[in-house]
């Protein structure tokens, strides 16, 4: 019988074999063609509306030196653009495009279709049991 020592071992070394699959996996479904953080900073404007460098920096606790090379990246695709505020030319905020709205969409209907495939084969219950074991280890 396993100690519970071990038994914490391995579950921590499944976590982490599961969390690197799973990035792994949703890097195939976004096709290389989008990073994690550029989809995060797509579906934080998409769902917020325009943010500043500093605040998106905050929000993904990432370096402001991070986010201007990720909104370097989505600029160069088209998905955001800079505007300088009409209020003071100091402040630049960040828009998502038409361009990179109909993207974030079609990945996020990817996205879906990936995770439905990927828990198919797990209950109802199932899913809750993990949603309430995942919740339970935040708050420990």
């Amino acid at each position: 019988m396993k100690s519970r020592q071990d038994k914490m071992y391995e579950m921590e070394a499944l976590m982490r074999h599961v969390y690197r699959k799973l990035r792994q996996d949703m890097n195939l479904v976004y096709e290389n063609e989008m990073s994690r953080n550029e989809f995060f900073i797509l579906k934080t404007l998409y769902e917020q509306g325009s943010k500043k460098s500093s605040d998106l920096s905050k929000m993904l606790n990432v370096s402001a030196s991070h986010i201007t090379a990720v909104t370097d990246s989505l600029i160069e695709k088209n998905w955001i653009q800079r505007v300088r505020s009409v209020h003071d030319r100091r402040i630049v905020d960040l828009h998502l495009t038409d361009k990179g709205k109909n993207t974030l969409e079609l990945f996020e209907k990817k996205k879906t279709d990936f995770l439905l495939e990927k828990f198919n084969d797990f209950s109802d219950q199932d899913i809750e049991n993990f949603i309430t074991l995942f919740n339970k280890l935040l708050k420990a």
